[in-house]
């Protein structure tokens, strides 16, 4: 099959590895930067309990909730351990950012601090682990305050040294063609596993149900997938289905009952918008027997436009389009039709509502109207809900039915794939694996290569000690 299965092959050889604000420029942001680039002299680093340590990598600097650093390799008294790092100006900072009752930092192995408090006694986890602390103030190599007005912070962590992999020498001396081979492979790999476990998902579910929980899923974003996935396993497809054919907004208003989104009370002014008002009328008249689930919508750090209650509608409003022939077959028409890919691609984008009605102009029930309209599913998850589940999908009818055809106009259209916005992951695997060489072009097989291996061979093993993968390289 066109599919390649090399790179699986390649995985099977995988090594074993141990995985275990202040207003001056001094603030914990530099003592980040400082633990990331390790600038402080490793020969003599102590805790304050005494136990010595050598830092094998100072883990993966964390930008979301919970430590600051994830995974990182350290040495206790000679003994190898994986785990989290905190990092604050004092000591103290534990116990005052309630650390110490927090179950996300339960895996905190060290904290690392610029002083210490004297008065600050032993810290522990929520668990009651006490926790050892490494002072790094009288380790550093330059005085703070030099290191503060030279170090450019803004760079860290995806422009400094200390974020490039052994990868990044093969590429840097020549040897970007085999790189590229190898990316790909990965790439080709990640959508065999997810066509994979799409069609195991469609055996025990259905077709339909499955694609639309995998729909779902994808709109939900990093922030809200699991509560979208929650959603379609609640309102199945059958009955979505029903209330699409129906009509878009009382789907949209099923939905958004059940999510817990739409809200019991609003303004007056709010309730009369035309739109607000159907859905108020619907959600009494029609959905009476549905009932909210507990769900928790933190909007901490998501963009308004992102906001759930706008993705939900968009999803509801494409569910209502392909409601006719359903959504399984509406996205294997299109696999079936004789189209050159951006052809093909265009058609996967009409399924997507455009910019209008009331979500076109509104991120909340209540606040202002925006300037411009904008869609209530942008372009860059469109493209990234067509590379990661349309693509899968054409691939596990494709083998399902042993297909070729079918495959390699799945092959040729994955190839083609522009690429989808850039996240953390490849934010730290551009400079990881190409330095300061990266590709001409990005392209969605590539991003999706460059996640395969940071999940296989980067993450467990982030300093890069005896990777596999160099020798796999030189043997290319």
């Amino acid at each position: 099959m066109p599919f390649s299965e090399r790179y699986g092959q390649r995985r099977e050889y995988r090594a074993n590895v141990v995985r275990e604000s202040s207003p001056s420029l001094i603030n914990e942001h530099l003592v980040q930067c400082i633990w990331y680039d390790r600038l402080f002299c490793q020969d003599t680093l102590q805790t304050i309990d005494g136990r010595k340590l050598k830092v094998i990598t100072p883990g993966w600097w964390n930008h979301g909730e919970g430590p600051d650093f994830k995974g990182a390799q350290i040495e206790f008294d000679g003994r190898h351990r994986t785990g989290d790092v905190e990092i604050h100006i004092t000591s103290s900072g534990w116990n005052q950012h309630g650390h110490n009752l927090d179950q996300r930092y339960d895996e905190v192995m060290l904290h690392v601090v610029l002083n210490h408090s004297a008065t600050q006694k032993t810290e522990y986890t929520s668990e009651g682990k006490s926790l050892p602390v490494l002072v790094l103030s009288p380790y550093l190599e330059t005085e703070i305050s030099e290191l503060a007005e030279e170090l450019k912070a803004d760079q860290f962590p995806y422009e400094v040294e200390g974020s490039l992999g052994r990868c990044a020498s093969v590429v840097e001396s020549g040897g970007d063609e085999t790189m590229r081979e190898f990316v790909h492979l990965a790439g080709e790999w990640r959508m065999l596993n997810k066509a994979r476990e799409l069609r195991n998902r469609m055996d025990r579910i259905g077709g339909d149900q499955a694609l639309y929980e995998m729909l779902l899923y994808a709109c939900g974003f990093s922030h809200f997938k699991e509560h979208f996935k929650a959603v379609a396993r609640q309102l199945p497809y059958e009955r979505a289905q029903q209330l699409g054919k129906e009509s878009a907004i009382l789907l949209e208003a099923a939905m958004l009952k059940i999510s817990g989104l739409f809200p019991k009370t609003l303004p007056e002014k709010t309730q009369s918008l035309p739109h607000v008002a159907r859905l108020r009328g619907l959600r009494a008249s029609r959905l009476e027997d549905m009932h909210a689930m507990p769900l928790t919508w933190k909007r901490i750090g998501v963009r308004p436009t992102n906001y759930p209650e706008r993705r939900m509608a968009g999803a509801s409003q494409m569910i209502a389009r392909t409601s006719n022939d359903g959504l399984l077959e509406t996205v294997n028409l299109i696999w079936k039709m004789e189209l050159s890919p951006l052809k093909r691609r265009k058609l996967f984008e009409e399924l997507f509502p455009s910019p209008l009605g009331f979500w076109a102009s509104h991120c909340t029930w209540t606040g202002k109207t925006m300037a411009k309209p904008t869609a209530s599913i942008g372009s860059g998850r469109i493209r990234s809900i067509i590379g990661n589940v349309f693509v899968p999908m054409g691939l596990a009818l494709a083998r399902e039915s042993r297909d070729r055809a079918y495959e390699e106009r799945v092959l040729e259209f994955f190839h083609s794939l522009p690429k989808e916005p850039d996240n953390r992951i490849m934010k730290i695997m551009m400079p990881r694996v190409y330095g300061s060489k990266p590709p001409k072009k990005i392209d969605f097989r590539i991003q999706q290569g460059l996640i395969q291996m940071y999940q296989d061979w980067c993450e467990p093993n982030p300093s890069c000690k005896n990777c596999p993968v160099m020798n796999m390289l030189s043997k290319a």
